[in-house]
């Protein structure tokens, strides 16, 4: 026999996961019943809507971080003058950044980003070392002569 003032749910522990029936009728009409205890928030009540509002609210805050992108326009600069040829590819990345922000497209302006910052990276460590490598054969040249 079912007891109609308490149905049971998860756990039996100590009252945990126990609803009264009250609850229950209370939050039906929002609730749409699946496969057994799953429970979904029908597509027509107020729940939905705050759904609606909480993915709003989420891209609301991609925008905010769109500013939070970095462009690395300076470390491209930089790197122009270290190594000229990946240099300017740095400098273009940097500039695509910053139009892909004024245009707001979030996915577009991280994916560029990322790529800048790889390429500078790149650009870097190769620069420093091709740098030290005619430096030293420099010292090396010098120091044969004497």
């Amino acid at each position: 026999m079912r007891n109609e003032r308490l149905l049971t749910g998860y756990r039996a522990v100590k009252g945990v996961g126990r609803m009264n029936k009250r609850e229950i009728d209370e939050l039906e009409p929002y609730l749409e019943k699946r496969n057994g205890f799953t429970w979904l928030p029908q597509s027509n009540t107020d729940y939905y809507q705050s759904e609606i509002d909480h993915i709003n609210l989420k891209l609301a805050e991609n925008k905010r971080d769109l500013m939070n992108i970095s462009d690395y326009l300076f470390w491209s600069i930089g790197n122009f003058f270290l190594f000229f040829v990946f240099g300017i590819v740095c400098i273009i990345l940097s500039v695509r950044v910053r139009e892909h922000k004024r245009t707001k497209d979030y996915e577009t302006t991280l994916k560029i980003s990322q790529r800048t910052l790889v390429m500078n990276i790149f650009t870097s460590v190769l620069g420093i070392s091709f740098l030290v490598t005619m430096l030293a054969l420099l010292i090396n040249k010098s120091s044969t002569h004497f």
